[in-house]
């Protein structure tokens, strides 16, 4: 028993780790994103189509419908799809 104990105990050092490495990517995503809109919101003539992507990811944040509270991995799953949508249309300016 001492043995799965000290096992289970090295898993919730690892998991806390897998935690801290994807919160610490996350972060480091949304920041690269922050950037770049602000760095479009330098230019007084943007053209349409950065107008038209800066209103999508708007929308796509907007409607990001998230339970933080019930802590579930699909929560994840729908930040790090609307994190990667964002970061090809920022790409892609």
């Amino acid at each position: 028993m001492k043995s799965v104990a000290e096992e289970l105990d090295f898993l919730r050092k690892l998991f806390r780790e897998c935690l801290a490495a994807y919160g610490s990517r996350v972060e480091t995503d949304l920041n690269q994103i922050r950037e770049a809109v602000l760095e479009q919101a330098k230019n007084p003539k943007l053209p349409p189509s950065k107008i038209r992507d800066l209103r999508d990811m708007l929308t796509l944040c907007r409607t990001l419908e998230l339970k933080p509270e019930k802590g579930r991995r699909k929560d994840l799953k729908k930040i790090d799809s609307l994190i990667g949508e964002l970061l090809l249309m920022v790409k892609n300016w």
